[in-house]
């Protein structure tokens, strides 16, 4: 079952039309509004992760959990991804992209800060799952409104740099960090309820130092979820193919006014006029039904597909698994300050971003080769991190191993999105990151677990390399390759044979 079959529905009219007008409109101040607006989903889940990663000892000593419990504070967080993920789809292709992200903001900043409220680590594990949950659901949203929104040689650029505010949530994080705990050795005894008081716990961590983490984590989520109320439009293409013709006019007047250009209205209501006809060209279906949905996946995109679930989790498990593990790196490692090396790492993972954004821009060089290269060089780094390897490399192997793994991330996530059309492209994004979470949900307890039988950090740090190594190597060989830049027509409406692909480069 594999690309082959029966070719899948034609763009109508109008939403050819929208692809014109986005096209002749180009690259200005108009992308930059959903950039930063679904860039705040990333921001806020790097600060979230790292900090829940940060406290995981804290906890430990106040509520004296055993290795299980300690993993599943994070993978319980995975858990929520994977299911909002899942939910994602269903969410986005029928009600839209900025209802999923608006609904994303909520459940990150409404449990971010109830988790400060927690009373056991099993309130704390529900709470978290809805944080997860609230992530789960902005990704695929996010991954699907960058493209649909920028012209074709910006779509790979401006993806990277929207999930680019990841680290820059990560540098947050391990701000906070730096200022709460640095050494992340308070346990926080005697802090309950009815004696905190959350200024106070600025000034004097050791008293409440976890509540005051998760309630600082929550913050971003909830500014950005006020800013996206205001200023998010919904996607074009989205509405186009809803045949809510009035918005999506208003989205693009928007788009012209904002970036210095004149929309042709006449052309677009003419396109408008005959997708609602029907005259001449098939009519998209206009009610979302998630079986069509995964009906037109398997039939012609499922072998795509699974091995970008594939992707997936190898991703998950390096980025997520290592936001999770760093900390307690470098806690390990004599002679460093945890707070001070989290906030090095976040530093240096924004080059990182500069770096894959400046590879993004190079014209007709495959997204699968760039995807395959970083998760190579990044299993490669990672050997420095190994026991056997010299104590001098340990520290600058977990920098670049870091950065590479944000590449990495960085690429599968963009093939991910421009591989399936605008009308399941949700639906397919969120199958892919549900999958991919199996790799996040897995990390800290390969961690936690490997490191209470080995007492080091070699086990994990052998799945990371093993994991990276088969999708570097296999990319190329199970994937479709297109460049950047390059003219075909729209990846929203993919081609529907293998050997299409092959002599059809894309815009990514």
């Amino acid at each position: 079952m594999g690309m082959g079959g029966d070719a899948p529905p034609l763009k109508t009219p109008a939403a050819k039309a929208v692809d014109e007008v986005v096209e002749e409109l180009g690259f200005g101040l108009y992308q930059l509004v959903p950039l930063f607006l679904t860039g705040g989903i990333f921001l806020a889940e790097g600060a979230e992760m790292l900090i829940m990663g940060s406290i995981t000892s804290l906890l430990h000593r106040h509520w004296d959990l055993d290795p299980v419990l300690r993993g599943g504070m994070v993978s319980i967080v995975f858990i929520g991804f994977s299911a909002g993920n899942f939910l994602s789809g269903q969410v986005g292709d029928r009600f839209g992209r900025r209802t999923s992200i608006l609904l994303s903001y909520a459940l990150i900043a409404l449990f971010g800060f109830a988790t400060a409220c927690s009373q056991g680590p099993l309130l704390m594990l529900c709470l978290r799952f809805f944080v997860g949950a609230g992530c789960g659901i902005g990704f695929p949203a996010a991954y699907s409104l960058m493209p649909e929104v920028a012209p074709c040689g910006w779509r790979s650029s401006l993806s990277t740099l929207m999930i680019g505010f990841m680290p820059l949530g990560e540098l947050i994080g391990a701000s906070v960090v730096l200022l709460v705990d640095p050494e992340l050795d308070n346990s926080a005894r005697g802090c309950s309820v009815s004696t905190y008081y959350p200024s106070r716990a600025l000034l004097e961590p050791e008293t409440c130092a976890w509540k005051t983490l998760c309630e600082m984590s929550a913050i971003p989520a909830f500014m950005f979820f006020i800013l996206a109320c205001k200023f998010l439009d919904e996607s074009p293409q989205f509405l186009a193919g809803c045949g809510r013709y009035q918005e999506c006019e208003e989205v693009l007047q928007r788009m012209a006014k904002l970036n210095g250009g004149k929309l042709d209205v006449s052309k677009l209501r003419a396109a408008f006029d005959l997708d609602a006809t029907g005259d001449g060209s098939p009519i998209m279906e206009r009610s979302y039904s998630f079986v069509s949905a995964v009906d037109l996946l398997w039939q012609h995109h499922f072998s795509v597909a699974a091995f970008m679930c594939l992707a997936h989790v190898a991703k998950d498990f390096s980025l997520f698994g290592l936001s999770y593990m760093l900390p307690q790196y470098f806690a390990f490692l004599k002679g460093l300050v945890a707070g001070v090396e989290l906030l090095v790492v976040a530093l240096l993972a924004l080059p990182g971003v500069l770096v894959t954004f400046l590879c993004s821009r190079m014209p007709n060089v495959s997204l699968v080769y760039m995807m395959s290269c970083s998760g190579l060089l990044g299993s490669l780094c990672a050997l420095g991190m190994l026991q056997g390897a010299p104590v001098a490399l340990a520290a600058p192997a977990a920098y670049l191993v870091k950065i590479l793994a944000m590449s990495f991330f960085v690429f599968t996530v963009t093939y991910t999105a421009a591989a399936f059309p605008t009308r399941v492209r949700q639906t397919a994004v969120g199958f892919c990151t549900a999958a991919g979470r199996m790799g996040s949900i897995s990390a800290p307890l390969v961690f936690e677990l490997g490191k209470e039988m080995s007492g080091g950090f070699d086990v994990f740090i052998g799945c990371l390399i093993a994991l990276l190594l088969t999708v570097s190597l296999a990319a190329p060989l199970a994937l479709p390759k297109w460049g950047h830049g390059d003219p075909q027509a729209d990846l929203m409406e993919p081609i529907s044979d293998v050997k299409d692909y092959g002599s059809i480069k894309g815009c990514a």
